[in-house]
């Protein structure tokens, strides 16, 4: 790969989740709802080192949309494409998908929210993962999972698997302001 090729191989696989999770909470109408973060979360980073919170900005995805804000409230999603993410770490307790996870578990206590990465190595499927305080949130059994690190406090689950067994993670969002009818504004009259 050519230098600087990792960069773009990775806003492209963020480009994909957001389209990804934006058909999952609207149910397959809309691949509007999130976006990348500014800076790819660097803006919360920042902004933490100066004291101030930016919980919306945090991790690599953003909400564009009022539909997807319940997910981004809850969770730090983050996204990460390398060529060997050392699978076999989970066993060892070393390598690049630990690493992440620790980083990303250090982020998401840091805005009182849950972890959420998705990680794909070189042929290999994409992955979810969650810590289990994320996976009682979105109401995933055990059994959906591909594979548990009790140690590590990380369940992994194919993706594919997770927008099967996963229900839509949104709000009643009808009652919100964006779908009611605005009032008819009456005219002063004359005085």
């Amino acid at each position: 790969m050519r230098k600087g090729g990792g960069h773009a191989k990775g806003a492209q696989f963020e480009r994909e989740v957001c389209v990804l999770l934006s058909k999952w909470i609207s149910k397959g109408e809309r691949e509007d709802l999130y976006w990348r973060s500014s800076m790819s979360g660097g803006r919360a980073t920042l902004a933490g080192r100066k004291g101030k919170k930016l919980s919306a900005q945090a991790g690599d995805i953003s909400c564009i949309h009022p539909m997807g804000h319940r997910f981004i409230e809850k969770f730090v999603p983050e996204c990460k494409r390398y060529h060997d993410l050392n699978f076999h770490g989970l066993l060892t307790g070393k390598g690049k998908l630990l690493d992440f996870w620790s980083e990303l578990n250090w982020q998401a206590a840091e805005h009182s929210k849950y972890p959420f990465l998705v990680a794909r190595q070189d042929r290999m499927p994409t992955f979810v993962c969650l810590d289990w305080q994320g996976q009682l949130e979105l109401g995933l059994s055990d059994q959906s999972t591909t594979l548990i690190s009790i140690p590590h406090n990380i369940r992994i689950i194919e993706i594919n698997n997770f927008f099967k067994w996963c229900k839509p993670y949104v709000a009643n969002y009808r009652g919100h302001s964006f779908h009611r009818q605005r009032k008819r504004l009456t005219p002063l009259r004359d005085i």
